[in-house]
Formats: C-alpha cells, sequence, structure tokens
C-alpha cells in the first residue's frame, strides 16, 4: 500500500490529524490499517533488499568478469610487448631525461653485441661509442620539439632515429629503421647521375675538341711568324721594334693559356669544389675562349654582350657554371646551323639582387609541343647521333643548386635561354 492509498482510507474511515478515533471500533480500524500499512511496509524493504542483493551479486560477478578479461587482455598486450621487443626488425629503446639507456630490444643488443640487459647499468649512447646519437638526444631533452628524426650510422648500417617524448614522463622513447638500402639506392643514383654529368660534359667536349685545335692553331701560327719576324730584326740589328713583337708573342702565349686553363677546368669533375665568390663575366669569357672559333667557323656570328657597369660576383663552383653556358651555347649553335640567318647573342645584365643571362639565337622559339619536356632527362631533338638529351636537365639541377633558375623566355620572338643566379653577397 502506497501513501495515496492509505491516504484514501484514512479519509473513508473519517480519520485525520483533527479527528481521532472516537471508540472501541474506530480504534480497531486504525489499527488494523496500520498493521496492513506496516506488513506492506515490511514487504517492500524486503523486496527491495532482495532487489538489492541481487543487483550487488551481479555488480560482483560483473566486476570478476571485468577483472578477469582485463588481466587476460593485459596478459596478452604484455605477451605482444613482449614479441615485439624479441622480434621486431627495428630499434626500440628508451632512455631517461639524462640519457641513461633505461630499456633495448632485442634487435639493438644484437645489433651491439651486448649480451646482457641494460636496465639498471646507467649506460649512455656515448658508452655504446654512438655520440652522434648521444648529441642528437641531449639537444632534444634540451628543445621544446616532441619529436625529431634524423639519419645515423651505426656499424656498417644505416638508420633513420625518431625521437619522441613521452607525455607525463621524463622519459625519450626511440625507434631506429634500417635504411641502409635506401641510401645505397640513393649513392647509387647519385653515382649514376655524377657518370651522367660527366657523359654530358665529354659530349659537349668532343664537340669542342675541332674548335679547340683550331683555336690554338691560330696562336701558334701568330708566334711562328712574329717568332720568324723577330729573327729576320736581329740578324738586320733592328732592336727597335722588338719590345713591340715580344709583346705580342707574350698576350698570344697569354691566349693560349687561357683556352688550356678553360678546357682543363670544364673537363675536371669540380661537383666537391667549394661555392667561392667569382666574377660571372669572366666565367662566361673563359667558356667563350673554348667555342667562340669552332662557332664563327661555321659562319655563325657569336657575340658577348655585358650589360655591367661593374664586376657582378656570384657564389658558385666556375667548373659547373661554365659547363652550364657551353650546352646554351651549343644547343644555340646546332638549333641555328640549318638557318639562313645564324647568329647567338650572349647577354649579361643585373637585376636588384641577381645576374640575368641570356642566351639567344635566331631560331623562332621553342614549339608548344615540347616545351613541358625540353628539361626532362634524355629529351632530345637531336639526332640520337648527336645528342644525349642530357644537358638542359643538368644545367637545370646546376643551376638549382646555385639557388637559381634557368628558363625559357617565351616573350621574345626568337629563342632564348635564360638564367638567374643570386648575387654573392658583398
Amino acid at each position: 500500500m502506497n501513501s495515496k492509498m492509505l491516504q484514501r482510507q484514512l479519509k473513508k474511515l473519517n480519520f485525520s490529524a483533527d479527528t481521532p478515533p472516537a471508540n472501541a471500533q474506530q480504534w480497531q480500524e486504525f489499527l488494523k490499517l496500520i498493521d496492513i500499512t506496516y506488513t506492506e511496509y515490511e514487504n517492500h524493504l524486503y523486496r527491495s533488499h532482495n532487489t538489492l542483493n541481487v543487483a550487488t551479486d551481479e555488480l560482483q560477478r560483473l566486476y570478476t568478469e571485468l577483472e578477469a578479461k582485463s588481466t587476460q587482455q593485459i596478459q596478452s598486450l604484455d605477451s605482444k610487448l613482449q614479441n615485439i621487443m624479441t622480434t621486431a626488425p627495428c630499434i626500440i629503446m628508451w632512455i631517461d631525461n639524462l640519457g641513461i639507456i633505461e630499456g633495448c630490444n632485442s634487435y639493438f643488443r644484437q645489433l651491439m653485441k651486448i649480451h646482457e640487459p641494460l636496465e639498471g647499468r646507467k649506460i649512455s649512447f656515448a658508452d655504446l661509442n654512438l655520440q652522434h646519437i648521444q648529441d642528437k638526444s641531449r639537444e632534444f631533452i634540451r628543445s621544446t620539439q616532441n619529436q625529431i628524426s634524423f639519419i645515423t650510422q651505426i656499424k656498417d648500417l644505416y638508420f633513420k632515429i625518431m625521437l619522441n617524448k613521452i607525455p607525463g614522463q621524463n622519459k625519450i622513447s626511440i625507434l631506429g629503421f634500417d635504411v641502409t638500402e635506401d641510401i645505397n639506392k640513393q649513392n647509387t643514383i647519385n653515382q649514376i647521375q655524377a657518370k651522367a654529368v660527366q657523359t654530358s660534359k665529354l659530349a659537349v667536349l668532343g664537340e669542342l675538341a675541332a674548335g679547340v685545335a683550331h683555336e690554338i692553331n691560330n696562336p701558334l701560327m701568330i708566334l711562328t711568324s712574329v717568332a720568324f719576324v723577330v729573327q729576320k730584326h736581329l740578324e738586320q740589328n733592328k732592336y727597335d721594334q722588338l719590345p713591340e713583337k715580344l709583346e705580342k708573342i707574350q698576350s698570344t702565349i697569354t691566349r693560349i693559356s687561357r683556352i688550356v686553363n678553360g678546357l682543363r677546368t670544364y673537363a675536371r669533375d669540380g661537383e666537391d669544389d667549394p661555392m667561392m665568390p667569382t666574377s660571372i663575366a669572366d666565367v662566361i669569357l673563359e667558356s667563350l675562349e673554348l667555342c667562340i672559333e669552332s662557332i664563327r667557323y661555321q659562319n655563325i656570328d657569336i657575340t658577348f654582350e655585358n650589360m655591367l657597369v661593374e664586376p657582378a660576383y656570384i657564389n658558385c663552383r666556375d667548373t659547373q657554371i661554365s659547363q652550364v653556358i657551353l650546352n646554351l651555347i651549343s644547343n644555340a649553335k646546332d638549333a641555328v646551323l640549318s638557318l639562313k640567318e645564324k647568329w647567338i647573342r650572349v647577354i649579361l645584365t643585373k637585376d636588384n639582387h641577381k645576374v640575368i643571362l641570356k642566351v639567344v639565337d635566331s631560331g623562332s622559339g621553342i614549339s608548344l609541343d615540347i616545351r613541358d619536356q625540353i628539361f626532362q632527362p634524355f629529351f632530345t631533338t637531336k639526332d640520337v647521333k648527336s645528342g644525349t638529351g642530357l644537358g638542359l636537365s643538368i644545367s637545370t639541377e646546376i643551376i638549382k643548386v646555385h639557388q637559381g633558375q634557368l628558363f625559357v623566355d617565351h616573350t621574345l620572338p626568337n629563342t632564348c635561354f635564360t638564367v638567374e643566379l643570386p648575387l654573392a653577397p658583398s
């Protein structure tokens, strides 16, 4: 019996706080009602108690089941973790904020040929002759970064090492993946690229050979002629004209020397040379010394227009810049050979903080259907025996290394390749 039913029974018996039972019969009815109410209340408590017991038992069962599952899952995860630590083909370890190794997996111990666990031995990377990782770890600990990665060598292998700060703990987790194969592949690619560069240089050098021979032959003929005149003057005791003739000999020898030095500079591999402040005009002139006579011999007019009012210097490897210039001039020469009007203009200007080198020829520009392909490796419009298709792609990479750009200027009516390079700091 709930409270509403009790109130209705009391109202039916005309009981209230102001009108208590008036006779024995009413008191009996009232006591009977109280007895019924108490019995109902007692039954309700009993049912609630039973329900509570059932709920408690169910909660206990669920807790026990959950605890068993959690323990099982923890054991499973621990087993998987142990399996990973034992079989993972990579470095897994963690260090404290002082750089002391607190744990590592089997892979690292086998790599370092360590037969005992490192835990509790207060060993750092420096103790294992891994100073590079030690330095990087200390730098990382002091930094505000949460993750860094770098490549390092351990024994005969290369690894990509990843350092991660563990949230809420003064610890750093370390993963290391063997990238030796990738490094070796990249080294092979670099070697192939270096050979391709040298092949391209030798191809241009082969084209220059006849011109260089002619370029040197002319000064030698001058030397022979002047030497003959000097000899005649000496025989006739005409000493007053000797200084002029000797000066001619000296200038001719200097010219031959410039040609030979330019050829030597161009032929050698300058990839490992340091970047040095160099006069761009001097590099152009030395490059032209190697090819100008050969080009003129083919009835091509070639000129150098230096528009600079004062010398401009760039940080460069002059060998590589010379290679780019000769590649562009060689391409221009091949492009105009079959034209009625044959000319090449090498123009040097300056704009703000960069120098601009243009190689313009009498051609009518690059056709639309090949504009997107000309800078790709091995693409060539020349005969297979005449070109490697590497000149422009290699030149582009060289100019990129020098923080510049190489492109075709399509705004001009003639074919124009433009090189832009930053000026060296004052």
